[in-house]
């Protein structure tokens, strides 16, 4: 019998408009090109990417148990490059702060620099960082989720479904977006193919709105992750 996973009043958007989760069988030309960073990226990178072709920008705001006070002049800058927006956080299980609290610092950071978010994309990946019993970890994601909830902001899960598997034990999940993970290893010649003919359903999902296909790759002098996604997932 699966565990639910309960993500309650998912509605729609981020700083920009969020689309609703969509099967995987939409041909590559519907599909958007993003990255994702988790370092510190000036106005001028986020231009260059714009100019090459990405339209949308992952950027973290929490990790290793704290606000990540990046995330405060990334979205600022990829804003006037004129980027789609959208913020993730990495929990950390193993902290002495609840799920709850983590996204708490994460929602009060950016409130404190009057930035406001409707969508926050929450990491459930590599295993070896959560804890072995997965009814603590999706009772650490239940936390987040409802809390997310008490604020009115949507969560989307980034994972696969081994990580998914292996953390939560196939946990059924009501609702929610899917941004998942493929590559074969870092770098370029890691990528998988641009689009979503790879993805097999897991944990109920009702099919991926994101897919990672490219690790630790550098763009315009940054090292990001990329993806592809459905067209019209963020807009300025």
């Amino acid at each position: 019998m699966h565990t639910n996973l309960i993500f309650l009043g998912l509605l729609a958007g981020s700083l920009t408009t969020m689309a609703t989760p969509r099967r995987a069988t939409l041909v590559e030309t519907s599909c958007a090109s993003a990255v994702d960073v988790a370092v510190p990226v000036s106005l001028d990178a986020f231009k260059c990417m714009k100019n090459h072709g990405y339209s949308t920008a992952f950027v973290r705001g929490y990790a290793n148990g704290e606000f990540d006070t990046n995330v405060v002049n990334n979205i600022r800058n990829a804003n006037l490059a004129r980027l789609g927006i959208e913020v993730f956080m990495t929990p950390q299980i193993r902290s002495e702060k609840k799920g709850s609290e983590q996204f708490q610092e994460l929602y009060e950071g950016l409130k404190e620099n009057n930035i406001e978010v409707k969508t926050v994309w929450l990491q459930v990946t590599s295993p070896i960082d959560w804890n072995p019993s997965s009814k603590t970890n999706i009772k650490f994601i239940n936390d987040i989720t409802k809390t997310a909830k008490d604020y009115d902001i949507m969560i989307g899960i980034y994972t696969n479904a081994y990580d998914w598997s292996q953390i939560t034990k196939d946990a059924n999940v009501k609702g929610g977006m899917l941004w998942y993970w493929n590559v074969d290893g870092v770098g370029a010649t890691g990528e998988t193919p641009a689009n979503f003919d790879d993805f097999r359903p897991f944990g109920n999902f009702v099919g991926p709105t994101v897919k990672q296909f490219g690790q630790k790759e550098n763009i315009c002098g940054v090292t990001v992750n990329r993806q592809v996604t459905f067209a019209g997932i963020s807009i300025v």
